[in-house]
C-alpha cells in the first residue's frame, strides 16, 4: 500500500514566518515613503499583502504540479523560449530608475529577471538529471546550459542589473557542484566569474564607484557611499534590542528603500541584534530542510532542481545580508520572501512550492 504523501510542515512554518515578518516590516518601514510618494501610508503593505496572496496561491499550486512534466523538453524548451523574449521585450520599455527591468501590460507589470532563475534552475536540472540518465559528456551537457545562461545574463546586464547575473551564476555553480562537475573546472568557473564581475564593475563608473565605498565606506559619503553609510547607521544604532517597531529614524528619508533594497537594516535598527539574528536564522533553517527536502528527492531531476531552488534563496538572502552590512558592494537585491516586491515574492513562493513538493517524498 502506498504511504501518503506529506510535505516538510517545518519547511513551510518557516516560509511563513519569513513571509510574515516581511508584511511586519515592510508596514514598519514604509509608511512614511510612501505617504510622501503616494499620498497613502499604508500603500506599499497594501500591494504587498495582495502580492502575497497571489503568491500562496501559485505556491500551493506548485506543491501539487506532476514533477515528471516539468522534466519534458518540450515543457524546458518552451519556458526558456518565453523567458528569453520576456527578457528582451524589456529592454524595449520605457526606463524607470534608470532601468529597463519591467515588463508592463496595461495597469499589470512583472520583473522577467525574477522568473529568469527559476527557468534556469529547471533547465539545468533537466540537463544534469539527462546527463546523468544518457551518460551524456560534461561538454554535451554543459555547452546548452552556458549558453541559454550567458545569454538571459547578457540581457539581465543590459537591463541594468549585475546583482541579479551574480545570483544566476550562484545557482548555476551550485547546482553544477551538485551534480558532480569536476572540481577544478569549478574552480576555473568560479575565478573567472569572481574575474568578469570585477572587470564589468570597472567598466562601469557607479560601478566602480560602489567599488571603491565597499572598499572604504568613508569614501563620498554624499555620493556613491550614501546608501551604505546610512545602512551601517541603522544597524549600529539598533544595538543588541533595537528601538522597537515604528521606532527607526533611517526610514525618514535617510535611508534609500529601506522596505526592499535595505529592509534588513532597518531590521537591524528597530529589533537590534536580536532581530538580525532572527532572521538570519530563518535562512539558516530554510537552508537546513532544504537540504533534508533534496535527501529525500524521488529522482535526479527533482533533486537538483530542490538543489537550485535552496541554493538561490539561501545564497541571495546571504549577498542581501552582506551588502547591508558593508560586506559585498551595494546591489539591488531584495531579501527572498521579505523584501517588498511582486515579481520577486510570487516567484520565490513559487519556487518554495516546488521545494515543497519534492519534500513530500522524504522518508
Amino acid at each position: 500500500m502506498a504511504r501518503e504523501l506529506r510535505y516538510d510542515r517545518a519547511l513551510l512554518v518557516v516560509t511563513l514566518a519569513m513571509l510574515a515578518a516581511g508584511l511586519v516590516f515592510i508596514l514598519s518601514s514604509s509608511g512614511v515613503l510612501a505617504l510622501r510618494s503616494k499620498g497613502d501610508p499604508n500603500y506599499f503593505l497594501v500591494r504587498q499583502v495582495i502580492w502575497a496572496s497571489a503568491g500562496l496561491a501559485v505556491m500551493l499550486a506548485a506543491t501539487k504540479v506532476n514533477l515528471d512534466f516539468l522534466k519534458r523538453r518540450k515543457v524546458v524548451l518552451g519556458l526558456v523560449a518565453i523567458e528569453v523574449a520576456m527578457l528582451c521585450a524589456t529592454l524595449a520599455m520605457p526606463k524607470i530608475n534608470g532601468s529597463h527591468r519591467w515588463l508592463r501590460l496595461g495597469p499589470l507589470s512583472a520583473q522577467p529577471s525574477e522568473t529568469a532563475k527559476l527557468v534556469l534552475i529547471i533547465l539545468a536540472a533537466y540537463l544534469l538529471e539527462k546527463r546523468e540518465r544518457e551518460k551524456r559528456t560534461w561538454v554535451q551537457m554543459g555547452v546548452p546550459l552556458g549558453v541559454v545562461a550567458g545569454l538571459m545574463g547578457l540581457i539581465i546586464l543590459l537591463q541594468p542589473d549585475l546583482g541579479t547575473v551574480v545570483v544566476l551564476g550562484v545557482i548555476t555553480l551550485a547546482m553544477l557542484f551538485a551534480g558532480g562537475f569536476p572540481l577544478r573546472w569549478l574552480a576555473i568557473a568560479a575565478v573567472g566569474g569572481a574575474l568578469l564581475l570585477s572587470m564589468l564593475m570597472m567598466m562601469s563608473s557607479y560601478r566602480r564607484a560602489r567599488l571603491m565605498t565597499y572598499m572604504n565606506p568613508e569614501h563620498d559619503p554624499k555620493g556613491a557611499g550614501f546608501q551604505i553609510r546610512q545602512s551601517l547607521i541603522a544597524v549600529g544604532s539598533g544595538g543588541v534590542t533595537g528601538k522597537w517597531l515604528g521606532g527607526g529614524s533611517q526610514k525618514l528619508m535617510f535611508l534609500p528603500e529601506p522596505h526592499s533594497d535595505f529592509i534588513y537594516a532597518m531590521i537591524g535598527e528597530e529589533l537590534g541584534m536580536i532581530g538580525t539574528f532572527g532572521v538570519l536564522g530563518l535562512f539558516l533553517a530554510f537552508g537546513f530542510l532544504g537540504l533534508r527536502a533534496i535527501q529525500g528527492a524521488p529522482d535526479a531531476f527533482s533533486g537538483y532542481m530542490a538543489t537550485g531552488i535552496v541554493s538561490w534563496i539561501f545564497f541571495q538572502g546571504i549577498i542581501h545580508i552582506y551588502v547591508t552590512l558593508a560586506m559585498a558592494p551595494a546591489k539591488g537585491l531584495p531579501l527572498p520572501l521579505m523584501s517588498y516586491g511582486g515579481s520577486s515574492l510570487v516567484i520565490g513562493l513559487c519556487g518554495v512550492g516546488l521545494l515543497l513538493n519534492v519534500s513530500q517524498y522524504r522518508t
